[in-house]
């Protein structure tokens, strides 16, 4: 509070002597900040949209531009919901202070700015029953007529929920103590569902469901966004195998995101009906390694291309185990995605992706920083089977071979950079870390290549600046290699095809 209070004695000092500083900047020539007070609104909007609920209201106490900017309808368009979010200290007898819902002022800040959420987000919580009471609270204001509902629930357009599975233990690696949700809470959410009629996006994570409860999961969801849905994201709903159909009755889905567990068959068929466009297969750290999972058979997917044409598969790796995605035999596979930092190139994944994929696939790459050490000699590196990747799969226009060593060697050469981008002719997005690139020519000598093109390749590769200018040059645009920072907030565009 002494902080805050300082930047207001601050802003009034300078509002009140801007005239002076207004004369003096002009005899002297030298330009001056203006008040923050006349910011335009759309920035303070943005800025506050940033802020938490106690950041939001400690600014509001700034001035009174501020103050009207808390009110502002976008600054509270999303909505987080976590462990201290409108809490109060109780003290438990057993479990000493713990933050308790208050519902006095759950109450007076639905009735207020209520009607400007439009995505609703419950991060991973501790205490359950703050997020029980939370949502029966939120659903009975939803279900009040209008104008007692005080437009809660029709104005919100996005779902977010995410279940600390794997609370029980600190180590996420470990899969030994992961709890699904389940009985009153997951009755809870489901009345939450059932109170949101324009909802367009929904995202349940890690619900780690019974088989039993997971068959009657999105019931209250199918009966009120059937036709309005355009995004569905179900990750790990089950811990078993188990099929969701239920994804398959949504006719306006653009975009779904599911386990592999949850896919079979049958879904296969009800999606080769609908309008879907792009199908994420994902496995996170929470995806059981034990589980036999069944691939979706090949003739289902060969009907599926005959029937939607422009279904696209993306398969999706995460979480810090090395693993490989389970392959889906005649699937439309367009991008192959791993978000590890202990997932390594191999041939065995190289090989069975350009024998599987190699006239659908669009994109491959490894996210992250990673966390591994690779030989130095470069024929125990992946080299070649990166250059066998891009000579095997034509249409290949995003290349992420960042899957190298973080220390300062066994990398990536510059001449094979200069090989990758020659080599793939429609190559569009080339991510490249310059820790992982080290200025040697090791390819030996091709009998396909010309002298004068071996000679221009070693030239090329003595400098990180002549790789870069040979790279731009063939790719027609600029080109650098990108440093550890650039490369970790580099987004790839997996639903953008330049054909």
């Amino acid at each position: 509070m002494i902080v805050y209070g300082r930047i207001s004695t601050v802003f009034i000092d300078i509002e009140a002597d801007q005239t002076d500083v207004d004369d003096e900047s002009e005899d002297s020539g030298v330009n001056t900040y203006g008040p923050w007070s006349q910011l335009p609104d759309l920035v303070v909007e943005q800025v506050f949209s940033y802020l938490t609920i106690r950041q939001r209201y400690y600014a509001s106490l700034v001035c009174r531009s501020w103050s009207a900017a808390f009110n502002l309808q976008h600054v509270w368009a999303t909505f987080m919901f976590d462990d201290s979010t409108l809490t109060r200290r109780k003290f438990n007898y057993y479990y000493g202070w713990q933050h308790v819902l208050d519902h006095m002022r759950l109450q007076n800040c639905l009735s207020r700015i209520g009607r400007n959420i439009r995505c609703l987000v419950f991060a991973p919580l501790v205490n359950f029953f703050n997020l029980y009471e939370f949502m029966n609270m939120f659903s009975y204001f939803a279900e009040q007529p209008p104008p007692d509902n005080l437009g809660i629930g029709p104005n919100i357009r996005s779902l977010r929920f995410v279940f600390p599975c794997n609370m029980a233990v600190g180590d996420e690696t470990e899969q030994a103590h992961i709890f699904g949700t389940g009985g009153k809470l997951l009755e809870a959410l489901k009345r939450l569902m059932g109170n949101l009629p324009s909802l367009r996006h929904l995202e349940l994570i890690d619900l780690m469901l019974d088989t039993r409860e997971a068959q009657y999961l999105l019931d209250e969801v199918c009966s009120v966004c059937c036709t309005t849905l355009c995004t569905l994201a179900v990750v790990n709903t089950t811990k078993l195998n188990y099929q969701l159909l239920h994804v398959g009755v949504f006719l306006n889905l653009q975009v779904l995101v599911i386990s592999p567990q949850n896919l079979g068959d049958d879904v296969v068929h009800l999606l080769a009906n609908t309008t879907l466009r792009h199908l994420h297969l994902v496995q996170n750290s929470y995806t059981p390694e034990d589980l036999v999972f069944k691939p979706v058979s090949s003739q289902v997917w060969s009907l599926c291309r005959l029937t939607n044409p422009q279904l696209v598969v993306h398969l999706e790796v995460e979480g810090p185990r090395n693993r490989d995605p389970l392959w889906q035999s005649k699937a439309p596979v367009h991008s192959v995605l791993y978000h590890s930092p202990h997932a390594r190139v191999v041939s065995e994944s190289i090989l069975t992706v350009v024998d599987l994929y190699r006239h659908d696939l669009r994109i491959y790459g490894h996210r992250g920083l990673p966390k591994f050490n690779m030989a130095k000699s470069f024929h125990d590196r992946i080299d070649s089977l990166l250059l066998l990747l891009c000579r095997q799969c034509p249409y290949l226009h995003t290349l992420v071979p960042q899957i190298l060593c973080g220390i300062v060697r066994e990398r990536i050469s510059t001449s094979t950079v200069i090989l990758l981008a020659y080599t793939a002719k429609n190559l569009l997005y080339f991510y490249v870390r310059r820790n992982a690139v080290i200025l040697r020519c090791d390819w030996p000598e091709n009998p396909e290549w010309t002298p004068e093109f071996y000679k221009w390749l070693r030239t090329s590769s003595r400098t990180y600046e002549a790789t870069e200018r040979e790279v731009s040059q063939m790719m027609s645009r600029r080109w650098t290699l990108l440093s550890d920072r650039q490369f970790l907030i580099t987004h790839v565009n997996q639903h953008h095809s330049p054909y």
